[in-house]
C-alpha cells in the first residue's frame, strides 16, 4: 500500500521529464521468473476454466469417435532351432537387432499381407475395401452404368487395386516392434470388431510362420541343386587330379616309402652308417696312434689297453709269472750255473719272446683295423655322393609331385566338405522348422485399445491448460493499464505518492460518504498519505493550493477531491474544495447543492463575492465548497484571468489546503491554467483502466504548459488484484492497522 512506500521530494521549481520506456513497452523486458509466477497467479481462474474446458472436450471427442480393438499376439525369434542337424557346431548366437529388423519387414511386407487378405477374404470388409462400396455401386440399381462393359484386364485390374487399397489399409492398422531387451516380437492389430482384431492379429502371424516355412523349403530346394551340380563337378575335378599325380609318380619311379624316395631313405641309412664308420675309424686311429707312440718312445707297449685285454697276453703272462716265482725259488736252493736254474731261465726267456711276438701281432692287428676303417668309411663316402646325385634329381620330380598331390588333396577336401553339406542339407529339407513360434496368441479384447478416455482427458487438460498460459500472456501483455506504483514511475518517470483503494468488495456507500463513516480505513489512510507527501514535496514551503486533474473523464477525479477534503476537514483541518469544472461540474450534483448562480464562473466575472459562492459540505460541516452549476463559455478565460489569481491568493490564506477539481488535460486546457496559479499539481491515474500511452500524452502536454506535478495519484486500486502484481504493494497483514 502507498502508506507503507517512501515519497520522494519534487521541488515545485522543477519540471518533470518523461522516460524513454514511457513510449515503449516493457513487457517482454521486465518478464522473469517471478513475475511469471504472478502472471500465473492472478489469471489463475482463466487457465482454470481453459483446463477444464480442454479436459470435457477431449472427453467429448473421446466418446464421438470410433472405438478401436487390439489383438496382441507376441512372437519369439529363436533361430536355434535351425541349427538342430547342423554338424559344424552347437547353439546358433542369439538374434540381433538386424535379425529382429528384418524379420519385423518380413511380418510386414505386402507378401505376407497378401496372404491374410486372400485367406480372410478382406476385400469384400468395407473396413479395409472402401472401394467395395464406390458411388458406382451405389448408382448401379438406377442403370446408368448398365452400358459398361469391362474386359477382363480391366475386372483384373481393379480387382488388384482393391486388393492393394485393402493390403494398405491392413498394414496402416498393422503395428510390430521390438523392446530391445529380448528376441521376442510384438504384433498388434486394430479393428472396430474385437473378434475381428484377434482373428486378424492370429492369421497374420500363421501366414507369417508358414512363409517362413516356404523360404526355407525353397532355399534349402535351391541349394540342394546348386550342390549336387556342384558335386558332379568336384568329384570329375578330384578324379583327374589323382590320376594326374599317379601318371606322374609312375613316370618319374618315385616309390614312396614313409613319405619319401628309396634314394633319400639310403641316403639316411648310408649317413647313419658314415656316422659310425667315422667314429670307429677315429678310435682305431686313437688306439694304434697311442701304441705307436709308446713305441717310438722307446717303452713298451705291454701296458696298453689292447696288450692287457688279450687273452693269449693275460695266460702268457700268468705263465710268467709261474716261472718267475720258480726260478726265484731255485735261485734259494741252486746257483746260476745249475742246470736247474738255466732251464727255469731259458723257460722264462722263452716266454717273454712269446709275449713280445704277441704284442707285435696285436699292433699289426691294430695298423690292420685302421685301414680297414678308413676303406670302409671311404666306401661309404662314395656310396652316399652317388646317392645325393641321384636324390637331387628325385627331389626336382618329388616337389612337383607334391605340388600336384596338394592340389588333388584340396580337390578331395573341397568335395568331401560340399558331400558333408548336401547330406545335411537333404536331412534337414525333411525336417524344416521356422525360427519363429507363437508364445503367446491373440485373445478377444474386452476394452477398446482407442479412444483411451483418460488420455484424451488429460490432453485436453494439458493442451487446455498451455493455451490458458498465453491467453494469461496475451491478457497481460495486451493489458494498457497501469497496475502497480513500479509500472507508473517507470512509465512517466514522475513519483506515485498515492495508491488509493477501490471499496466495490468493501461496501456499497459512495467512497465520499465511506470516508466520512470509516476516518481509520484504509481508504482514509490513503487519502492521508496523499496529503503528507503534498506537504514534504516542499518542507520549506509546503503547497496549500493542489490542482488535482487526469487524462479522460471517469477516472474518479471528484470523487478522490472530495474524498480526500473530506477526510482532512474530518481531521480539524480548514479544507476548501473548488468545483473548476466550469464545462462539466459535479460536485454541486454529489452535495445536493441547489443552483442559485452563486458559484465560481459568477465569482469569476464579479457577480458574486466570495462570501456568496463559499457552501458549505452538509455531511462535513468544517468543509467549504465553491461549487459550479452549468456550462460557461469561456471557461478556459475565467480560470487564466487574474481573478482567479486573486481569488485563489485570497483563500489560500484563509485555509490550510485548497484543492482544486479540474477537468482531463487532454479533454480541454482548462487545467493548464489553473495550474499557472496553483502551488503544486496532482495527477490522477485510474487503477488498470487508463491506457498507458494516454497518460504520457497528457503528462507531455502538461509538460508543454510547464505545470508542476507534486506526483501521481493511482485511484481505485484493487487491493486483492494488486498483491498478485508484486511484494510489498499490499498485504493483508496490514489489515489490523485499519478499521474498515
Amino acid at each position: 500500500m502507498s502508506n507503507h512506500q517512501s515519497t520522494p521530494e519534487v521541488p515545485l521549481a522543477t519540471p518533470f521529464a518523461l522516460q524513454p520506456q514511457a513510449f515503449s513497452g516493457t513487457f517482454i523486458k521486465s518478464l522473469d521468473l517471478r513475475e511469471s509466477g504472478r502472471i500465473f497467479r492472478r489469471r489463475l481462474q482463466i487457465i482454470l476454466r481453459m483446463v477444464v474446458l480442454g479436459a470435457v472436450l477431449g472427453v467429448i471427442v473421446s466418446l464421438l469417435m470410433t472405438p478401436q480393438f487390439k489383438g496382441n499376439v507376441i512372437l519369439l525369434l529363436d533361430q536355434r532351432q535351425a541349427k538342430i542337424l547342423d554338424m559344424g557346431g552347437g547353439f546358433a548366437a542369439p538374434a540381433d537387432s538386424s535379425s529382429l529388423r528384418s524379420e519385423i519387414d518380413i511380418l510386414t511386407s505386402r507378401a505376407v499381407i497378401d496372404r491374410v487378405v486372400d485367406k480372410l477374404n478382406l476385400t469384400d470388409d468395407p473396413e479395409f475395401n472402401t472401394r467395395s462400396s464406390s458411388w458406382k455401386d451405389w448408382l448401379k440399381p438406377l442403370g446408368l452404368f448398365g452400358g459398361d462393359v469391362q474386359s477382363d484386364e480391366d475386372k483384373q485390374e481393379e480387382r488388384d487395386n482393391e486388393k492393394t487399397a485393402t493390403a494398405k489399409a491392413v498394414q496402416q492398422r498393422l503395428s510390430v516392434s521390438n523392446d530391445g531387451r529380448s528376441s521376442s516380437i510384438f504384433l498388434s492389430f486394430g479393428s472396430r470388431d474385437p473378434k475381428k482384431a484377434a482373428k486378424i492379429a492370429n492369421t497374420i502371424a500363421d501366414e507369417y510362420l508358414v512363409d517362413q516355412l516356404e523360404a526355407k523349403y525353397e532355399v534349402t530346394a535351391r541349394a540342394n541343386k546348386w550342390l549336387s551340380e556342384r558335386l558332379t563337378t568336384l568329384r570329375q575335378q578330384v578324379e583327374s587330379t589323382e590320376r594326374v599325380v599317379e601318371d606322374f609318380r609312375q613316370k618319374a619311379n618315385l616309390i614312396q616309402i614313409d613319405g619319401g624316395t628309396v634314394a633319400l631313405r639310403q641316403m639316411d641309412e648310408i649317413n647313419t652308417q658314415l656316422i659310425t664308420a667315422r667314429a670307429a675309424t677315429s678310435q682305431a686311429e686313437a688306439r694304434f696312434r697311442g701304441a705307436r707312440e709308446m713305441v717310438r718312445a722307446g717303452g713298451t707297449i705291454e701296458g696298453a689297453l689292447d696288450v692287457l685285454s688279450s687273452p693269449l697276453i693275460q695266460k702268457l703272462r700268468e705263465q710268467e709269472a709261474e716261472v718267475r716265482r720258480k726260478e726265484a725259488e731255485l735261485a734259494s736252493r741252486y746257483g746260476d750255473r745249475h742246470p736247474t736254474m738255466i732251464n727255469a731261465r731259458a723257460e722264462r726267456q722263452d716266454l717273454e719272446r712269446k709275449i713280445r711276438e704277441e704284442v707285435q701281432k696285436i699292433l699289426k692287428s691294430l695298423e690292420s683295423e685302421v685301414n680297414v676303417a678308413r676303406a670302409k668309411e671311404q666306401q661309404l663316402q662314395s656310396d652316399l655322393a652317388r646317392l645325393e646325385g641321384k636324390a637331387g634329381s628325385e627331389l626336382k620330380d618329388t616337389v612337383q609331385l607334391r605340388q600336384l598331390q596338394r592340389e588333388a588333396d584340396a580337390n578331395r577336401t573341397l568335395y568331401e566338405s560340399f558331400l558333408g553339406r548336401f547330406k545335411q542339407t537333404a536331412a534337414q529339407q525333411e525336417m524344416q522348422l521356422p525360427d519363429t513360434r507363437v508364445i503367446a496368441g491373440a485373445d478377444v479384447p474386452l476394452t477398446p485399445d482407442f479412444p483411451k478416455k483418460w488420455l484424451f482427458l488429460i490432453a485436453g487438460a494439458l493442451l487446455g491448460g498451455v493455451l490458458g498460459v498465453v491467453a494469461a500472456y496475451m491478457i497481460e501483455y495486451f493489458d494498457r493499464g497501469y497496475r502497480t506504483g513500479p509500472q507508473l514511475e517507470e512509465g512517466t518517470g514522475l513519483p506515485v505518492i498515492g495508491q488509493i483503494p477501490s471499496l466495490r468488495s468493501i461496501s456499497d456507500r459512495p467512497p465520499e460518504d465511506y470516508v466520512v463513516d470509516k476516518p481509520l480505513s484504509a481508504y482514509s489512510e490513503a487519502l492521508r498519505t496523499v496529503r503528507t507527501a503534498i506537504h514534504f514535496s516542499n518542507v520549506d514551503q509546503p503547497p496549500k493550493t493542489v490542482m488535482v486533474t487526469s487524462s479522460a473523464p471517469a477516472e474518479g477525479k471528484t470523487t478522490f477531491c472530495l474524498s480526500m477534503a473530506r477526510s482532512l476537514a474530518t481531521a480539524g483541518n480548514k479544507i476548501l474544495l473548488i468545483d473548476a469544472d466550469l464545462r462539466r461540474p459535479r460536485l454541486a450534483r454529489l452535495l445536493e447543492i441547489a443552483a442559485d448562480g452563486h458559484d465560481l464562473s459568477a465569482l469569476l466575472t464579479g457577480h458574486s463575492d466570495l462570501k456568496s459562492v463559499i457552501r458549505h459540505d452538509p455531511l462535513v460541516p468544517t468543509l467549504d465548497v465553491i461549487p459550479a452549476f452549468g456550462r460557461a463559455p469561456n471557461a478556459q478565460d475565467l480560470l487564466g484571468s487574474n481573478q482567479m489569481r486573486r481569488v485563489i491568493r485570497e483563500v489560500s490564506e484563509k485555509y490550510d489546503l485548497v484543492i482544486i477539481d479540474t477537468p482531463p488535460i487532454l479533454a480541454v486546457s482548462d487545467a493548464a491554467m489553473v495550474a499557472r496559479v496553483v502551488d503544486t499539481s496532482l495527477f490522477l491515474v485510474k487503477w488498470a483502466t487508463t491506457n498507458r500511452d494516454t497518460v504520457v500524452q497528457a503528462l507531455k502536454q502538461l509538460k508543454g504548459f510547464d505545470c508542476r506535478v507534486a506526483g501521481l495519484v493511482l485511484g481505485q486500486v484493487n487491493l486483492n488484484e494488486m498483491a498478485s502484481y508484486g511484494d510489498g504493494y499490499y498485504s493483508h497483514k496490514y489489515s489490523e492497522y485499519y478499521a474498515d
